[in-house]
């Protein structure tokens, strides 16, 4: 059976004020504070100014059967 016109344009009012609710809830929320998104681009090239931060971190070894 087919929808009626209005019955699609109740589903798409509901759809919409839900992407709404997750857009407003997403701009409220405190802003992402990984180490990627705090860090600057360059971090871990030749062009960061701080010494200590122009080489990348050491990796951690994997083990001798090749699991990590």
């Amino acid at each position: 059976m087919r929808k009626s016109s209005k019955d699609c344009r109740a589903d798409r009012a509901s759809v919409n004020s839900r992407i709404q609710a997750e857009a407003d809830a997403a701009i409220k929320a405190p802003p992402v504070m990984t180490g990627s998104a705090i860090d600057p681009a360059f971090l871990f090239t030749s062009l960061c100014p701080d010494p200590k931060r122009r080489k990348p971190p050491r990796r951690k070894r994997e083990e001798a059967d090749g699991k990590y």
